[in-house]
């Protein structure tokens, strides 16, 4: 009776959370994610070899939609909304069964208005990449190398959408399959292998098209915006985002333009420690990415906002990650824990100090800022680490 009960509460609460996502976070209009540096605009649509290293098999998806009806709801605000709400069920959740609710509670706002703002017109590859980014940590954390077949298989699923979602992704499913593959053995190769078949192709496609590994095409451009707003004069650099306006984004011109600045970049990081290290100023670290200005550029409202409701917003949001990370600080103890959750964190941010300006920190850092948000529902330091790691909560949060 006990199980029904909680199954019961785990379904409503999963059905009430996406619901509240679809309503919250899908009204919003958004960059669709085929029109990635705006270099595709409706009708035309880009096909699946392009540089674009964003959910590139999402574009027949988004396509097919806008032939049939005429608009792009359901590829992207749907997604977006249905993808949001998951993301706040499975924190809430995880907070529930470790008893952690109210704690989370009083810190939750600011992850809501996070992911407000991101969507904000964010694109869907955000929110897709957040979601398997926590869905994949929570078997880190909460699973480990208690990890069944079927679970496995899943996970692939998980891992093989958040390498698809970010450039960076490929980082972090090395982490995360280096670790299952220290602990478990060849019982992830078939997750391994789900996500190196899937991906592979683009790999070779990058190879031949481009001349690249990379499944980003813009990243030397990346290097530059970053070292500009860091203070590095931006003329040392080529513009290639004037190419943009002359040639579509998957063009072998734009990767070489991109591979110049990334080679100028990184001579200017051996030449000039220093200027590398002014990408890690403590400013730059605190100011622009651990609190991000939830105003960005798209969302079209000024960054320091003298209406009184965006000011309350704007209290409610930095001081609920305030108390976030501090519970993170206080709390902190060697185990997984917290240790993959740092570690995750660390490198999210990582690579947006080095590859972008600031300007779209929120929607950029927002992933990051859920998985601090996960810290906050481990179980309390007087409860048995030991009893949560035999916990094995697949069905709320890898289904």
């Amino acid at each position: 009776m006990v199980h029904l009960k909680e199954s019961l509460i785990g379904k409503s609460g999963l059905i009430f959370c996406i619901i509240f996502g679809i309503l919250a976070f899908s009204g919003t209009s958004k960059i669709p994610n085929f029109a990635l540096m705006g270099a595709y605009q409706l009708p035309n649509f880009p096909d699946i070899t392009t540089g674009m290293s964003i959910l590139r098999i999402w574009t027949i998806v988004e396509k097919f939609e806008y032939s049939h009806f005429g608009e792009l709801y359901f590829s992207n605000n749907f997604v977006y909304g249905l993808f949001a709400g998951y993301l706040i069920y499975l924190i809430c959740n995880r907070a529930i069964k470790n008893n952690n609710f109210s704690k989370l509670l009083l810190v939750l706002p600011g992850l809501l208005i996070a992911i407000f703002f991101s969507a904000s017109p964010g694109p869907i590859f955000d929110i897709t990449f957040a979601v398997s980014l926590v869905v994949s940590l929570l078997y880190l954390l909460d699973i480990g190398e208690q990890i069944s077949p079927t679970q496995v298989f899943k996970l692939s699923f998980w891992v093989t959408l958040m390498y698809m979602s970010r450039p960076f992704g490929m980082y972090f499913a090395f982490v995360i399959y280096g670790y299952f593959f220290f602990k478990v053995g060849k019982r992830i190769l078939p997750a391994i292998a789900v996500t190196v078949l899937v991906m592979a192709p683009f790999h070779i496609i990058q190879l031949n098209k481009f001349d690249t590994f990379t499944l980003s095409t813009y990243s030397g451009t990346n290097l530059v915006e970053a070292l500009a707003s860091s203070g590095e004069n931006p003329n040392q650099f080529l513009d290639c985002k004037e190419i943009l306006g002359r040639e579509n984004y998957d063009t072998k011109e734009m990767v070489d333009c991109s591979n110049i600045n990334k080679s100028r970049a990184t001579h200017l990081y051996v030449t000039k420690p220093t200027v590398f290290l002014g990408l890690f100023s403590p400013k730059r670290v605190v100011k622009t990415f651990m609190f991000a200005n939830p105003f960005w550029p798209g969302t079209g409202i000024n960054p320091h906002p003298k209406n009184l409701h965006l000011i309350i917003v704007s209290i409610i949001y930095y001081v609920s990650l305030f108390f976030t990370y501090l519970i993170f600080i206080l709390n902190f103890s060697k185990n997984r824990f917290y240790i993959f959750p740092l570690t995750f964190f660390s490198m999210g941010l990582i690579f947006p100090l080095l590859g972008t300006d600031g300007s779209e920190a929120i929607r950029i850092f927002m992933p990051f800022i859920a998985v601090a948000y996960l810290t906050v529902t481990n179980k309390q330091p007087n409860q048995s680490l030991d009893a949560q790691a035999l916990n094995q909560p697949d069905s709320a949060h890898t289904s």
